[in-house]
């Protein structure tokens, strides 16, 4: 009796293990030797620049796992193993403890993170002036520092240098800022100044540049973290710090700012000015132009003696005021505007307004909060204010002429003014004014309407 041949059991495939975890224990080993042997090491700063290099590896990984199966046939290895998977969210843990380390040390050192190791270390140097043309445009730039501006008669862009390094030792951080090279060069727009080679493999060497340059010139400055401060400039100024104070005075074209952190101190501006971001204080005085705050800062805002327009736009107030003679304050409770040789619109929310000697259109909208309008001269043209859980109190001159509709939800209505065109009424827990007061054909009666809620109205008579 014949038998068939039988078909031999095919071969078992062992899936290949991924060389991936290996690579990453040797990258983990590599990271805590360095901190073992170099405290101060910036392996933070050096995650933060070069963290793609673990996309490459891991590729590289895949590669070597793909072609290693084929060549002795075995399955590959999956994309992510669990192991792999652990790996990498314990490595990326201990990136951004390095990393927090670095940001607290470079922002608060006073915390003492591996001071023994990494002092403070600073040298001072003067770059070769060049001269440039009159009204030229200069561009200055650093990775960390202060930049400071001083317009002068002279025709040369003159640049002084003070650059800070932490080291170990003093000769490690001399050699650090020995490397960095600042230079002035013409570029397409104008000319430039700006540091060569400030980051290394460890952190970025601190250069602050205090810059002396014709004061016909344009400048734009930048700085990620330091202040920028700026004087006697008759051309336009622009500039950008993420986390510093800017302080400009005394120029004669548009002033552009914008902040991340910190305050602002702008005066004696012949143009325009616009600040945007956010920030801490805000000063703004004697601008000739407009005057524009786009953000939220959160500090005390104070704008005097604005000849065009002040525009305020932020999460908690939106303000315009034409011709500001006087002075606008404002903070996180109470918003003060006084002398208006223009028209004023404000509108904000869990404030309380003080408003004085508007001559222009007056509107104000607010709720949550107190409103006090006073008037020097007797109003001439329209005053509406809307108001939502507060008290609005108007104080007129007495010879005023006036068109008044006040009305009070659930608050009352008070008027030391009276007339037989004045009728003050309640009607349950409402009260209203209606009427007119004065009025002739040389001083013709101004609209002024009234509306609030939760809140009492009164209008008094200055003398």
């Amino acid at each position: 009796m014949s038998t068939s041949p039988q078909t031999p059991p095919p071969p078992i495939l062992h899936r290949r293990r991924s060389i991936f975890p290996g690579l990453l224990l040797i990258v983990l080993g590599l990271i805590f030797l360095l901190h073992r042997m170099y405290p101060g090491f910036a392996i933070g700063h050096i995650a933060r620049v070069y963290w793609p290099l673990l996309i490459v590896l891991w590729g590289v990984a895949k590669l070597i796992d793909h072609f290693v199966a084929v060549g002795k046939g075995q399955l590959r290895a999956p994309i992510l193993s669990p192991d792999e998977a652990a790996l990498l969210i314990l490595l990326a843990l201990v990136l951004i403890v390095f990393g927090m380390r670095d940001w607290v040390y470079e922002r608060a050192p006073w915390l003492h993170i591996d001071l023994p190791l990494r002092d403070s270390y600073t040298q001072s140097r003067e770059v070769a002036p060049q001269t440039i043309p009159p009204g030229a445009h200069v561009t200055i730039d650093t990775e960390r520092g202060n930049i400071t501006i001083h317009g002068s008669g002279g025709t040369d862009l003159r640049a002084s240098v003070n650059e800070s390094a932490k080291g170990e030792n003093e000769t490690d951080a001399d050699e650090r800022m020995k490397s960095v090279d600042v230079v002035i060069e013409k570029t397409g727009s104008g000319y430039s100044v700006h540091p060569m080679r400030q980051s290394d493999f460890r952190e970025t060497v601190g250069v602050d540049l205090d810059v002396q340059l014709p004061n016909t010139a344009s400048v734009t400055l930048h700085t990620p973290h330091g202040d920028i401060s700026v004087s006697g400039i008759a051309g336009g100024v622009d500039a950008r710090t993420e986390n510093g104070d800017v302080e400009i005075h005394q120029t004669g074209g548009d002033v552009t700012a914008q902040v991340e952190k910190g305050d602002v101190r702008i005066d004696s501006v012949g143009g325009n000015v616009t600040l945007k971001g956010r920030g801490d204080d805000v000063e703004i005085a004697d601008v000739k132009g407009n005057a524009a705050l786009d953000g939220a800062f959160v500090g005390t805002t104070v704008v005097r003696k604005v000849a065009g327009t002040t525009q305020i736009a932020s999460p908690w107030a939106e303000l315009f005021i034409a011709q500001l003679t006087g002075r606008l304050e404002m903070d996180s409770g109470d918003l003060n505007v006084s002398d208006v040789g223009g028209a004023a619109k404000l509108q904000t929310h869990n404030k309380d307004i003080d408003a004085e000697n508007i001559v222009g259109q007056l509107d104000i909208n607010d709720s949550h909060g107190d409103v006090k309008v006073t008037c020097t001269i007797p109003p001439r043209e329209p005053l509406n204010v809307t108001n939502e859980s507060g008290d609005v109190e108007l104080t007129l001159p007495g010879r005023s002429s006036f068109q008044i509709a006040a009305y009070s939800r659930s608050g009352e209505v008070e008027s030391e003014f009276e007339g037989p065109s004045l009728r003050t009424t309640g009607e349950g827990k409402d009260g209203r004014l209606e009427g007119q007061f004065g009025g002739n054909s040389a001083m013709p009666a101004a609209r002024i309407t009234i509306n609030t809620t939760y809140g009492t109205i009164s209008l008094h008579k200055s003398s």
